[in-house]
């Protein structure tokens, strides 16, 4: 019996998955960029630099959920390192104007970027996407069920206080004026990095100029030190980028990006362990890890 949506409920682990069969048939290692024909066809003027293509092959569909395509830049043959922090920027007011626009009818908005073929990037153009939910999803609820017991004893938010915690220590790699980055001990992936907003904020809506503005700075600095690892041996770094967030105001918005190389000419797997019991095994030292990547940061941005 087919499902008649596809959010099918796993009644063992007590949460949903999504069936989506027509994706299999996707583009996958075509000539033509589907992003470019948004130029070429007209869809998007001339002066867009930035734009929202709407999924082709969405796994989801309303009431349940929407899937976008964010278009980085026009260029095709650009990369997320070769933008400037203007442009990052623009890509960053989408962001905030998509959030708000879906989470007026999802209680989730998951922003996101897959880069790199070896995690599954179909397409070269630079891009990112956001789907808007009708559920929230297990680790979404993990944190916000952190949130809500924290909250509850009275120690606030416990965001606010691991950025706290880690500032100006080992393994804070980055930092600017609203923004700060990490490599946390509890790191998953030898350069997993967490990026958090000094200030308390939930999501992407209350988001000010200048924190968009720091936000895309930073991201930039951080995805450009990874290239920068080993003298560039690990370049171009594949990584799925997220941002968390959610409309409950004791929830603390934060970036997570997940760097998959784990060494020149190696690749950080989530192999049994990892994926069968979600007990993850960091084959490094997060705070050498750390270190790393500050340097590699300071070089990246030379």
């Amino acid at each position: 019996m087919q499902p008649k949506t596809p959010l099918v409920w796993n009644p063992i682990l007590r949460q949903y998955l999504v069936n989506a069969p027509h994706r299999m048939n996707r583009r996958e290692g075509i000539v033509t960029c589907p992003f470019c024909a948004d130029i070429t066809e007209g869809i998007v003027s001339p002066d867009t630099q930035v734009w929202i293509h709407p999924n082709d092959f969405p796994p989801l569909q309303p009431p349940v959920g929407e899937a976008y395509v964010v278009i980085y830049h026009r260029d095709h043959q650009r990369t997320f390192t070769q933008l400037s922090v203007k442009e990052v920027t623009a890509v960053a007011h989408v962001w905030r104007d998509l959030y708000i626009d879906l989470a007026s009818r999802y209680p989730t908005v998951m922003i996101f970027e897959n880069s790199g073929e070896s995690i599954g990037q179909t397409q070269h153009h630079p891009h990112g996407q956001t789907f808007g939910v009708s559920v929230i999803p297990p680790i979404l609820e993990r944190e916000l069920e952190t949130v809500l017991q924290e909250t509850a004893a009275g120690r606030g938010c416990p965001f606010c206080r691991v950025r706290a915690e880690l500032e100006g220590e080992v393994y804070e790699v980055a930092a600017n004026t609203t923004w700060q980055a990490f490599l946390p001990p509890y790191a998953r992936y030898p350069y997993e990095t967490h990026l958090y907003p000094r200030r308390h904020i939930a999501n992407l809506a209350g988001m000010q100029e200048n924190e968009l503005r720091d936000c895309a700075e930073l991201l930039l600095r951080v995805v450009r030190g990874y290239n920068a690892l080993f003298d560039g041996a690990m370049a171009p770094m594949p990584y799925l980028m997220g941002i968390h967030q959610l409309a409950d105001e004791r929830f603390h918005l934060h970036v997570e990006i997940l760097a998959i190389g784990r060494a020149p000419g190696k690749l950080k797997y989530a192999a049994s362990a990892e994926s069968l019991w979600g007990i993850w095994t960091n084959d490094s030292s997060p705070a050498l890890k750390a270190q790393e990547l500050r340097e590699a940061i300071v070089k990246g941005g030379k």
